[in-house]
């Protein structure tokens, strides 16, 4: 949490009318996004209003969602806010296009994210909220690893023996991370091969399982 959500968490805290622990803050310079699930009509616009005077603030985007919350919901809301903050502190995540709802502390993570290993990171970030019960996650991935598109690539880059002929690879995809297994003639063919697959979208890392053979 950076000082201008410290700042605002605090604000709201002070506000009698609004209950903080519903609420999740982010805010990137100066533009604040609020989330999370409030029960009134008044205690959304007195969150909104109290972000508003803060020193700092430049703009306030209202997310809030409006839900009756009896002592069972009101428990899932602050494991909803309590997600949230936990996926804004997550620098590899971006928490903003992700989805989070809760029930009876079965959380639902659903949106976009760029990469299998954001979609798995959220995950964990979520599990480990206490309150948490479960996690079920329907994220999708913008940029899915394709073990063609890759073999492609370093077809391109080295010519059809990469595949078939004197070097012979194996391309393996899992999550955003690629192995490459199998021989090459020379150095030259291994270095292309590992730059083509890490050039690959939504690939994060490539490992390396090549031999040389001359």
């Amino acid at each position: 949490m950076n000082a201008l959500e410290q700042n605002i968490m605090e604000a709201l805290a002070g506000n009698p009318r609004v209950d903080p622990d519903e609420i999740s803050v982010q805010a990137f310079g100066g533009d604040v996004t609020l989330r999370g699930t409030v029960g009134s009509v008044v205690q959304r616009e007195e969150a909104v209003r109290t972000t508003r005077h803060v020193t700092g603030v430049q703009s306030v985007t209202d997310r809030l969602r409006l839900g009756f919350l009896d002592a069972s919901r009101r428990a899932d809301a602050d494991t909803e806010a309590a997600v949230l903050d936990a996926l804004n502190a997550d620098t590899a995540v971006r928490a903003s296009d992700i989805d989070i709802a809760v029930r009876d502390g079965a959380v639902t993570v659903s949106g976009l994210v760029d990469l299998a290993s954001q979609r798995d990171r959220a995950e964990r970030d979520a599990l480990a909220v206490p309150g948490v019960a479960s996690v079920h996650n329907r994220l999708r991935v913008v940029f899915p690893v394709s073990a063609d598109d890759v073999a492609e690539r370093i077809t391109d880059a080295i010519g059809l023996d990469a595949i078939v002929g004197a070097d012979s690879l194996t391309v393996t995809v899992r999550g955003d991370v690629v192995t490459l297994s199998g021989t090459v003639r020379s150095r030259d063919d291994h270095d292309t091969a590992m730059a083509a697959a890490a050039a690959a979208p939504g690939v994060t890392d490539v490992r390396d399982e090549i031999r040389v053979v001359s």
